[in-house]
């Protein structure tokens, strides 16, 4: 199990297997709560213009959508 601050993936991953799993195994509020702090420092990195980490940080968040998708329950800004 990967324990999870923000989710980022640079590119490429080799990680990332590990990581979805570790996702899928997350509870759905515990799920919703690293989507929101993924969100954060997305937010934050476009606003210091840290593009580097922001599109990490963008790869997490999409990937955080898709698997939410595939749980049955959508994410969005207000999750």
């Amino acid at each position: 199990m990967v324990d999870f601050d923000v989710l980022s993936f640079d590119h490429p991953a080799p990680d990332r297997a590990q990581k979805e799993a570790s996702l899928r195994d997350l509870s759905q509020q515990d799920f919703i709560a690293l989507y929101q702090t993924t969100r954060t420092a997305a937010r934050n990195a476009r606003q210091s213009g840290d593009m580097e980490r922001l599109y990490g940080l963008t790869r997490g968040l999409k990937t955080l959508q898709r698997i939410s998708g595939e749980r049955g329950f959508s994410l969005d800004a207000r999750s």
